[in-house]
């Protein structure tokens, strides 16, 4: 593939990783393995579907001010028997360690440990016309064949990507337009993108 070109972590960006990384392993370690990615989705929906929506909620948990006991109050009242009991529980310790925090670190630092058990990849796929499910499948499959490992991908629509289809994996950034192996997923998208692909001179590369 292209040349992959790494981002400078700040320091700041290296202590919240290594946080994240800390206690990702520590929740993971404590779930079962038939489990790991059922807890790792629902951690994923508690950040992402609710603290994100409810930044009130946000706010709240996070609040160094806030007695542990209130938090642990609010988490079960809002979450128990909503959540796996050991997430809800690992929230709670995260609550006594004031690293409430720190959850989306946390967050997104499980989420690669689970992929990364599993052997797999996350990709995310910016492209300039919306894609048909056969279309996404069969781009899921070819960045898998391209990979060789399994890929889930969630794709997003921006019309103005200047060429037609980017995919993220981590910190890199992929601009298919100027990748051989990635050129062929263009046959899987509209013919606009396509176009848009083909008018991109071919010298530049990947950008982070």
């Amino acid at each position: 593939m292209s040349e992959q070109v790494s981002k400078i972590p700040t320091v700041f960006d290296s202590d919240e990783q290594q946080i994240g990384e800390i206690y990702a392993t520590a929740l993971l370690g404590a779930v079962a393995k038939d489990k790991i990615d059922q807890v790792v989705e629902e951690f994923e929906s508690f950040v992402v579907g609710v603290l994100d929506k409810y930044p009130a909620l946000d706010a709240a948990i996070a609040n160094p001010k806030l007695s542990v006991e209130s938090k642990n109050e609010m988490l079960d009242r809002i979450f128990k028997g909503k959540m796996d009991n050991t997430l809800l529980t690992f929230l709670k310790v995260l609550g006594r360690r004031q690293r409430l925090g720190s959850l989306r670190s946390i967050q997104k630092a499980a989420s690669q440990l689970a992929d990364d058990m599993a052997g797999r990849v996350r990709a995310v796929v910016t492209v300039s016309d919306r894609l048909s499910a056969d279309a996404e499948r069969s781009l899921t499959e070819k960045l898998g064949a391209i990979l060789k490992k399994e890929v889930r991908i969630a794709v997003s629509v921006d019309p103005n990507i200047l060429g037609g289809l980017v995919v993220r994996i981590g910190d890199t950034v992929f601009d298919a337009s100027l990748d051989g192996q990635l050129r062929s997923l263009h046959k899987s998208v509209s013919q606009r993108a396509e176009h848009a692909v083909r008018s991109i001179p071919s010298s530049t590369g990947a950008t982070t």
